[in-house]
C-alpha cells in the first residue's frame, strides 16, 4: 500500500523455513511457523529497506498458518482515522483448524504495526479492505462455504478494529480463489462512489476473469467487461494518475497458471 502523505510504499510480508510446507505449519508439526515482516520503500520500489519482524504484534498465539495480501492495501482518507493504514491478513486457528480473515493497521505511516479485528465467522481467508462512502470499511473475502458460491463481506465502523454484519454479495460468484476490490476516485473525477472489483467469475471453475464496478458501495454491479474468458486466477486491479484502470491477472490457454497479463482500460470500457 502506498502512504500517500509521505510517498512511502509499504508491503507486508510473511516467511517460512523451505523446508516447513503449508500442511505441517498448520497442524504444528513444522519446525517453525509462519512470520510477519514489512518493508518500505521511498523511491517507488527501485530499493527497499530490511525486512523488518512484527510477529508479535499482528499474530496471536492460536494461529499458525498467516497471510498477509494478496492484493493492496489501502490508507483511509476520512473521519477520525484519517492516514490510518489498513492491510487485509487471513489465518488459521490451531485446533479448530478454522479459516478466517482479520487486518492489521499503522496510525504512524508505518513505524508500528497492530492486529485488528477478525471476521466474525470462519469459512474465509485471502480478502481485500475498501473505505466506503459513509466512512465504514468493507472486507471482501475468498469463501469456502460452498451452500453459497459467492464472495462473502463484512463491515467496520471503527477503522478496522471490530468486524460485523458478515454475508454473502448475491452477485459476486466465485469457485474459491483470490479476487481485487478498489475504490475508483482519484482527484479531477466525479465518480468518487465507483468501486471496482475482479475475479474468476464462476461458480466452480476458475475462468472468465472479469471486471465489475458498483455505482453504489458494492450494493449492485451493474457494469462489467470480461478481460480473459478463458482459464484465470489471481487479479489485482490499480487506478493510474490519468484515471485509466489496470488490471493484472493470472491467465492461460489450458490452465490459469500460464501468463501475467496487465490489461489497461477505462470505466467507460465496462458495459
Amino acid at each position: 500500500m502506498v502512504d500517500e502523505e509521505s510517498g512511502t510504499i509499504w508491503l507486508l510480508s510473511t516467511w517460512n523455513r523451505g523446508d516447513d510446507h503449508e500442511d505441517q505449519i498448520i497442524h504444528q508439526q513444522s519446525k517453525d511457523t509462519r512470520r510477519i515482516f514489512w518493508m518500505s520503500s521511498g523511491d517507488e520500489g527501485i530499493s527497499w529497506s530490511k525486512p523488518e519482524e512484527i510477529t508479535t504484534n499482528v499474530k496471536k498465539k492460536n494461529w499458525t498458518w498467516y497471510a498477509t495480501g494478496p492484493g493492496s492495501g489501502i490508507q483511509i482518507k476520512h473521519g477520525a482515522h484519517s492516514g490510518r493504514l489498513v492491510t487485509a491478513c487471513d489465518h488459521i486457528e490451531a485446533g479448530t483448524q478454522h479459516y478466517y480473515s482479520h487486518v492489521i493497521f499503522s496510525d504512524d505511516h508505518g513505524k508500528t504495526w497492530h492486529l485488528g479485528g477478525s471476521s466474525p465467522n470462519h469459512m474465509v481467508n485471502e480478502c481485500e479492505v475498501i473505505e466506503l462512502t459513509d466512512g465504514r470499511l468493507m472486507l471482501n473475502m475468498r469463501n469456502y462455504n460452498r451452500s453459497n458460491k459467492r464472495r462473502q463481506i463484512a463491515f467496520s465502523r471503527d477503522a478496522g478494529e471490530t468486524w460485523t454484519e458478515q454475508g454473502f454479495d448475491s452477485t459476486l460468484i466465485e469457485p474459491i480463489c483470490q479476487a481485487s476490490i478498489h475504490r475508483y476516485s482519484w482527484p479531477g473525477t466525479n465518480k468518487k462512489n465507483v468501486i471496482l472489483f475482479s475475479n474468476p467469475a464462476s461458480e466452480d471453475k476458475r475462468v472468465n476473469i472479469t471486471v465489475r464496478a458498483s455505482l453504489d458501495d458494492g450494493k449492485t454491479w451493474p457494469l462489467k467487461r470480461t478481460l480473459h474468458a478463458g482459464p484465470g486466477a489471481y487479479a489485482d486491479i490499480t487506478v493510474f494518475s490519468d484515471s485509466e484502470i489496470a488490471c493484472l491477472y493470472e491467465c492461460g490457454n489450458n490452465n490459469p497458471y500460464e501468463n501475467i497479463t496487465l490489461a489497461r482500460f477505462r470505466l467507460e470500457d465496462l458495459e
